[in-house]
């Protein structure tokens, strides 16, 4: 019975269907035609609030109070005992009062199959003529558990079918076989008239009670070996050795009671039934998929059986609850029809979150129940004060309690979202140049909110989706972020389920407003940039652009035409996203080479070859070049040096730009205010851009200044400061 999503299977063999099938109908049959076997006098026999027999009129509503007794024309007679019309012989604990039930029942059979009967009451003798009984004198007290046990039955023997090379599903079908032959049993006795075929009737109650065993033996052993093997024999001998011999010993009356026949050992394997729930739980403890199936399985089957263990636990000390078993066994059903949304398509990621709401709302019902019957056996409470009184001790009780649970249940041990909110924020605002730390970011979000057992990227561009029944989750990426698939929350404690994923749409749609938020800023930054660049580029520089043409050799001239290649640099700067590497290293050399060859000094140009077409913020190259154009002017102007090289060094962190004369030196570490703006100027640039430098004078002589700038933070598209 392994619900996980693996392969398809074949579709199940068509006799298996049909053997469930026809299964089904002759149980459904069989049922009714054993209680249509009472003759009907058209009044249904009962016992009144006093304990008095009485008898209602099926089709009426004339009731016959102090009923007494059947009698014949011909004077033969039957009395009608209050222990005649308890609702089963099981009710009498005593095999002694057990084997008086039925003889009496024998009389009263023998009278129903005269030619006309009187019911002998407080004010007469009411005379009827036994006939074929009708459907609708049936009533809901057999239409109801039939109906129930026909679809757990249904429900059973459809598990078998579609899984027949699993032992738990033979198990879970036989489990359902013994369910549906002693609720039937049970519908028939109980809603009957009068009385039942007597000489079928004792055995049919040994067989109801073979059936319970069944059905505790084939849970037993469907825990046993799912949703892992539990293995061994020995429990499984012991448990069906115990079964046979109670059942032996209630069909021969071996023993006194009932209760040492039947309910004791029931409460024992219904208990055993329990440690091995216990044992399935530790052994599935390192799988949250098979813990998810556990889950439900154990909450079903503690539904089915907590209200009818504490009935036969009350039972097995003597205090025989006679509440009707017709209605009150049909909450074992629950351990069959709820398996139906488990099978099927609703996915465990579902169940997780019904699986709580689902044991609060069973356990507050369960507390009214289990306290309303101990104050009914053990108190002297008539059946409205033990209710009330129930009812109060669960509202001032359970109530608090269910509230403190159900808070530590939707809490958890995970964040709320407002403790993420400072994660959303530094996505949000992070350099969208440096995709690594972006989605180191982004994986961090996830990881702190679901803490998962993995955290991979993926591909998926869908809506936040749950994926093997609750075992991975999927994020979708946005823009530069990765799409993520996280598997098993909580370091694999548990499985994904729907508030989980609601949870992450939450936190998916914070991110990508601020993401947009983010872009929408820089947008209108850049935008505003590109204005004053143009604005600059049309007035500015057409002004400089006429002083350089007015006097095309003068100091003026020279100082327009220097002006204007800063004011380009400037605007490139602006109005530029990036700027090929490539291209800025070969305006570098061109540059530089330029100048120091007209001040006659010998220049030499190394660099690396940087990926083609790799794009770099325009803002920091236009630093650097500033950077290495004071430099050299500070080579040209102060050092004396006759031989200067300009050394580019890239590697996949950062960018080092290395200046080398062999002048004077500087005799010294230098200070940022000597010498007038140059070094200051130089200082101040790398500072801005993240980076470091420092000038030092080589053993030969001169001077070296290196200047090294991290890449990551400066990649094309970084947000504008």
């Amino acid at each position: 019975m392994d619900h996980s999503p693996a392969a398809p299977r074949p579709p199940p063999a068509g006799w298996r269907m049909a053997l469930a099938s026809i299964l089904i109908v002759a149980f459904a049959l069989l049922a009714l035609w054993r209680a249509m076997l009472e003759p009907s006098l058209g009044w249904r026999f009962s016992l009144d609030e006093g304990g008095r027999p009485q008898a209602t009129q099926v089709r009426g509503e004339a009731v016959l109070t102090g009923v007494r007794a059947l009698i014949a024309e011909d004077g033969l007679r039957a009395p009608i005992s209050p222990l005649a019309l308890v609702e089963s012989a099981g009710q009498h604990n005593d095999y002694s009062d057990h084997r008086i039930f039925f003889d009496e029942h024998r009389a009263l059979w023998q009278m129903l199959h005269q030619t006309r009967v009187g019911i002998e009451h407080d004010r007469g003798v009411e005379w009827a003529q036994p006939q074929g009984k009708d459907l609708l004198e049936l009533g809901l007290r057999f239409w109801y558990p039939w109906l129930v046990s026909l679809l757990a039955l249904s429900v059973g023997l459809m598990v078998w079918a579609h899984r027949p090379d699993d032992p738990a599903a033979w198990w879970y079908a036989a489990a359902a076989l013994g369910y549906a032959s002693g609720m039937l049993c049970t519908a028939g006795w109980g809603s009957r008239l009068l009385t039942q075929d007597p000489w079928l009737w004792p055995a049919l109650h040994v067989f109801s009670h073979a059936g319970s065993f069944l059905v505790v033996i084939g849970l037993s052993m469907v825990l046993w070996r799912h949703p892992r093997p539990l293995g061994g024999a020995l429990y499984p001998t012991v448990l069906l050795l115990v079964c046979g011999l109670s059942v032996l010993a209630d069909a021969l009356h071996g023993l006194p009671t009932i209760a040492l026949t039947f309910r004791i050992p029931l409460v024992a394997v219904t208990a055993a039934m329990a440690l091995v729930f216990v044992a399935q739980w530790r052994a599935c403890r390192h799988d949250p998929l098979l813990r998810g199936q556990l889950k439900w399985l154990g909450l079903l089957l503690f539904a089915s059986f907590s209200v009818v263990f504490v009935a036969y636990a009350m039972g097995a000390m003597g205090h025989v609850i006679t509440l009707p078993q017709n209605f009150g066994l049909t909450i074992i059903a629950l351990v069959f029809l709820g398996l139906v949304p488990l099978v099927g398509r609703i996915g465990l990621f579902r169940l997780e979150r019904w699986w709580a709401l689902a044991w609060l709302w069973f356990l507050g019902g369960l507390l009214v129940v289990v306290l309303d019957v101990l104050l009914l056996t053990l108190l002297p409470l008539s059946n409205e004060n033990a209710l009330m009184l129930a009812l109060a001790i669960g509202g001032w009780l359970y109530f608090p309690l269910r509230q403190a649970l159900w808070a530590r249940l939707t809490r958890g041990s995970l964040p709320e979202t407002r403790d993420l909110l400072p994660d959303v924020v530094q996505i949000a605002t992070v350099s969208q140049a440096d995709p690594a730390r972006l989605n180191e970011l982004w994986r961090q979000l996830w990881d702190h909110m679901f803490a998962p057992q993995q955290l991979q990227p993926t591909v998926h561009d869908g809506a936040v989706a749950i994926d093997g029944q609750g075992q991975s989750l999927r994020i979708p990426g946005w823009g530069r972020l990765q799409s993520l698939q996280l598997s098993l929350p909580e370091r694999g404690r548990r499985l994904f389920n729907r508030r989980d994923a609601q949870r992450a749409e939450e936190i998916l749609r914070l991110v990508r407003h601020g993401l947009q938020s983010q872009e929408s800023y820089e947008r209108g930054v850049r935008e505003e940039r590109l204005r004053i660049a143009a604005d600059l580029h049309d007035d500015l520089g057409a002004k400089l652009l006429a002083i350089a043409h007015t006097q095309p050799s003068g100091p003026a001239a020279t100082l327009a035409r220097q002006a204007m290649d800063e004011m380009r640099l400037s605007l490139r700067d602006m109005a530029s996203d990036g700027v090929v590497l490539a291209d800025a290293l070969a305006d570098w050399r061109a540059e530089t080479v330029s100048r120091l060859s007209a001040a006659g000094i010998a220049a030499q140009w190394l660099a690396d070859e940087p990926p083609a077409g790799e794009l770099v913020a325009a803002r920091p190259i236009g630093q650097l070049t500033r950077v290495l154009r004071e430099a050299v002017s500070n080579v040209i102007r102060h050092s004396g040096a006759r031989h200067c090289q300009v050394c580019v060094r890239r590697t996949p962190q950062q960018l080092r730009l290395t200046v080398t004369d062999d002048g004077r030196g500087l005799g010294g570490e230098p200070r940022s205010s000597a010498g007038g703006h140059g070094l200051p100027n130089i200082e101040r640039r790398v500072r801005k851009l993240g980076g470091d430098h420092r000038f030092h004078t080589p053993p030969g002589g001169g001077t070296t200044l290196t200047v090294e700038v991290p890449l990551a933070l400066h990649r094309a598209g970084a947000a504008i400061r």
